[in-house]
């Protein structure tokens, strides 16, 4: 064998090692029958060749190649390659995630539920998760916008109350206080005065409550009878409801309407003037003759128990 054909050799094994190698480091084992398949994103977020490819948090393959695709619109055209053996729906959706916190990048499969499954070589349904800046942001926006409308609440009630609390203003509020503080003063004055008032006449209180004890404890003791009187009140009171008052009501009416109408002795003892003069004359008259029986008894009464009376002599009046 020439030195030529040893060098060319030499030279054919090292490169087949070589891309071996890179290939390894990449995580890409070109020994398996790998199946792949593409994505294309308008923006990947730092995605890596090598990057994982999962399903469901299990490794299945990996980013095999990222190119630039110029003539469609400058989109970046993501190719995996799948190392284990599984169909995948035509629906999947090859999204790309957040691996860690900071910020790693890789691929997820979420699977479909298709009936149809994808051939290798097919392009998936891309889709990209948000950044942890992101979903930061989406969180601290509002805080953000509330905390930007809070400054500005409290910078216009400041104006409000700077423009509100000028000089007479406050000086009317510093008296208003002092006010506030003598009436307090007051107040606890008095409670002293009643707070002593109570203590002289602590006896006459205790007296007080012990009457009214007293006065409670009669009543509980005559609660049969007070319930007593409640049910005499309360049958009097069925008893003049179920009286046929109406009927007696009515009677009275007609009584009254017979002696307007001048029915009846009462009615002409009322109307007629003669009776009522004649009445009043007869009573003036039996008056004077009641009178007169007291003064001259023996003018209407003469009787002698030895012999006959005497008849009764008029006096004669003094002149």
């Amino acid at each position: 064998m020439s030195k030529e054909l040893k060098i060319g050799l030499l030279a054919i094994i090292a490169i087949v090692f070589l891309v071996f190698g890179v290939n390894y480091l990449k995580g890409i084992n070109i020994l398996n029958n790998n199946r792949n398949y593409y994505a294309v994103y308008e923006n990947i977020g730092g995605l890596q060749v090598g990057s994982s490819v999962m399903v469901n948090g299990y490794k299945v393959g990996m980013v095999s190649d990222i190119s630039l695709l110029i003539e469609e619109n400058q989109n970046l055209l993501v190719s995996i390659s799948l190392e284990k053996e599984f169909n995948l729906p035509s629906n999947s959706v090859c999204k790309i995630v957040n691996q860690d916190l900071m910020g790693t990048k890789g691929i997820s499969l979420v699977l479909g539920d298709g009936s149809d499954f994808l051939n290798t070589g097919d392009t998936l349904i891309s889709g990209i998760e948000g950044t942890l800046q992101d979903e930061v942001n989406a969180q601290i926006l509002p805080l953000k916008n509330k905390a930007e409308q809070l400054i500005g609440s409290m910078d216009s009630v400041m104006m409000i109350v700077t423009a509100v609390l000028n000089k007479d203003t406050r000086e009317s509020l510093r008296n208003s206080l002092q006010s506030l503080d003598k009436t307090f003063s007051l107040m606890s004055e008095t409670m002293i005065k009643v707070d002593s008032m109570v203590a002289v006449n602590d006896d006459r209180i205790t007296k007080v409550i012990s009457n009214l004890a007293s006065i409670t404890s009669n009543l509980e003791s005559s609660n049969g009878e007070i319930k007593n009187i409640l049910t005499n009140f309360s049958s009097l009171s069925d008893s003049l409801a179920k009286a046929d008052i109406a009927t007696a009501l009515k009677n009275i009416s007609d009584i009254t309407a017979k002696i307007n109408n001048g029915e009846g002795s009462i009615s002409l003892l009322l109307k007629d003037d003669k009776i009522y003069t004649n009445f009043e004359k007869s009573t003036r008259e039996l008056a004077e003759l009641l009178e007169d029986i007291k003064k001259h008894p023996s003018r209407y009464v003469n009787f002698s128990i030895i012999g006959g009376g005497k008849p009764y002599v008029e006096p004669k009046s003094k002149k």
